[in-house]
């Protein structure tokens, strides 16, 4: 099944990939290693991209745990679409842990509690719970349950945000919202700017835009605790409150909504 960003789903990939490997790692301090590592994907699809013959975010995370070895962890992913998730469950690295997996075809709001109350069973403070959080929508707003997100995240500070999301469909959003009759007139944007309160995560770091064709991405990463930036800059993350990356996010924030006027296209809500 054809899914995700074609040529850009390497690249996003590629990115992700280290991403996983370093929250595992930390995760294996001393202080919290006897603890498990919980991981929610929304959105998380098949688990690969037939397309561009690339891995998925959720065999790209069990890839991660192999390598690190971090064997007590609890996965959790969730798709909307029903073919995608029976896809993934037939995948050998999800039936090889399929102990530690649970796959839901389900909305995504629904999710993020499922999996609080399971840590919730499972922790005395569910408060310190260490772990990741993948939000990888096809857009921007499309897919992303906020407000359940935004409970979630206040509830596990600890847990990591990795999102990759849609800056074409943000600022064609930006556009319409406030302009278009229906829903659109009530519609609330959600900038990156506000992602430190949103996600109750003050230390986040952001790429450039990816542009190909008339499409653009921008990954983050959110974390409570502030992230040793040189081991990213590598990979073009960048620290949100330095100089460039704010010259990102405003760029992203502040850059004309021309692509919503001149194209027809609107995305769904």
């Amino acid at each position: 099944m054809i899914q995700g960003q074609s040529p850009y789903t390497w690249f996003k990939q590629y990115r992700f990939s280290p991403i996983f490997a370093q929250s595992l790692r930390i995760s294996q301090a001393e202080s919290v290693k006897r603890f498990a590592y919980y991981h929610l994907d929304v959105n998380a699809g098949s688990g690969y991209n037939d397309d561009m013959r690339v891995a998925g975010s959720p065999l790209n995370f069990l890839s991660a745990v192999e390598r690190t070895k971090r064997n007590n962890f609890y996965a959790f992913f969730v798709d909307e679409n029903r073919n995608r998730i029976g896809e993934l469950v037939t995948r050998p690295q999800v039936e090889a842990m399929s102990d530690r997996v649970s796959a839901f075809h389900a909305d995504n709001a629904e999710v993020p509690a499922v999996v609080d109350a399971f840590i919730r069973r499972r922790e005395h403070r569910p408060d310190y719970a260490v772990g990741s959080l993948v939000i990888d929508p096809n857009g921007y707003h499309n897919g992303v349950p906020w407000d359940a997100l935004r409970e979630f995240c206040a509830m596990h500070p600890r847990i990591d945000v990795v999102m990759n999301l849609g800056t074409r469909s943000f600022r064609m959003e930006k556009y319409w919202i406030g302009r278009k009759p229906g829903k659109w007139m009530t519609y609330t944007l959600h900038p990156i700017s506000s992602f430190k309160e949103w996600f109750s995560r003050p230390h986040w770091m952001v790429t450039e835009e990816c542009r190909i064709s008339k499409n653009s991405w921008v990954q983050l990463v959110g974390r409570t605790m502030e992230t040793h930036k040189p081991d990213y800059r590598s990979l073009g993350f960048y620290d949100a409150d330095s100089d460039r990356g704010r010259r990102i996010v405003a760029g992203i924030e502040n850059d004309s909504a021309r692509t919503g006027v001149e194209s027809p296209f609107l995305p769904d809500l």
